[in-house]
């Protein structure tokens, strides 16, 4: 038996053709009999969905769902969303907000639900195939059409998008960034998720530097997410923190110092 890192398979054999579309696309093997995966990209009639099989503690699926669960109920709460507030998204100001960092993108439909255009940034193929499947998803159902509609997705690196803009002279209302979390410790277990997500695409703690840099250089107001008791990203104090339970809002706003920061950063 052969052994690769990550295949495309269809629960439906009537999917097959879309299971192999989507294999050239992303330039992945097609799964077959007798082949072992440690994961598996899989077509089927509720959506497109990452599988781990060689994990027993790994069950079930993780699939973009913005029309059902807690994505229902996270719609209807949006009064009680921190991010809101740290973007400045309140009353009359719908920000236009680009999210350099769009992992699973429930952050973005939380933005554009309240009103904001979202240009959305992922760079994972496999990630952003998920995500696609789940904005396409998204527009057919009447309650999220419209906010689905709000939401640009770029699959590739915000950095250079937001270098480009950098030298056109042209700034952006918000940068939303959402770094992947730093490690917890052994005792303390990961969401099923963020373990998928983190063998797709590994932390790299200078790549958020950079990632900083460039934002910071065009963004009027610069949001981060962290661990509330994490470190400022790489190590730079914000203008203001807007602390949750588990979580805060770094947000910069654009200054003299913050310009100054990014060019020392970026050099």
């Amino acid at each position: 038996m052969s052994l690769s890192n990550l295949a495309v398979t269809c629960a439906d054999p009537a999917l097959l053709a879309q299971a192999e579309e989507l294999a050239l696309r992303l330039q992945l093997p097609l799964a077959q009999p007798g082949e072992q995966h440690q994961l598996l990209l899989r077509c089927s009639s509720r959506g497109l969905e990452l599988l781990k099989l060689d994990d027993p503690n790994m069950t079930g699926s993780v699939r973009v769902d913005f029309t059902s669960g807690a994505a229902v109920f996270r719609r209807q709460q949006t009064g009680k969303e921190l991010l809101l507030k740290a973007v400045g998204c309140k009353g009359r100001a719908k920000p236009a907000v680009i999210d350099a960092t769009g992992g699973l993108g429930r952050d973005s439909f939380l933005l554009a639900t309240a009103g904001c255009q979202v240009h959305l940034f992922e760079q994972e193929p496999v990630i952003a195939a998920l995500l696609a499947d789940g904005l396409a998803r998204a527009r057919l159902y009447p309650e999220t059409m419209n906010i689905a509609a709000r939401i640009q997705l770029t699959v590739g690196d915000a950095v250079t998008f937001l270098r480009a803009l950098q030298v056109r002279n042209e700034q952006v209302e918000v940068i939303y960034l959402d770094p992947m979390f730093p490690e917890r410790r052994k005792s303390a277990l990961v969401k099923k998720e963020l373990q998928l997500l983190q063998l797709l695409a590994t932390a790299d703690p200078s790549a958020d530097q950079l990632l900083l840099s460039a934002a910071l250089s065009v963004g009027n107001r610069v949001v981060i997410k962290r661990p509330v008791r994490a470190p400022y990203l790489a190590d730079l104090r914000p203008s203001h923190s807007i602390l949750g339970t588990n979580i805060r809002f770094d947000v910069h706003l654009r200054t003299r110092v913050n310009l100054t920061a990014a060019n020392d950063t970026s050099g």
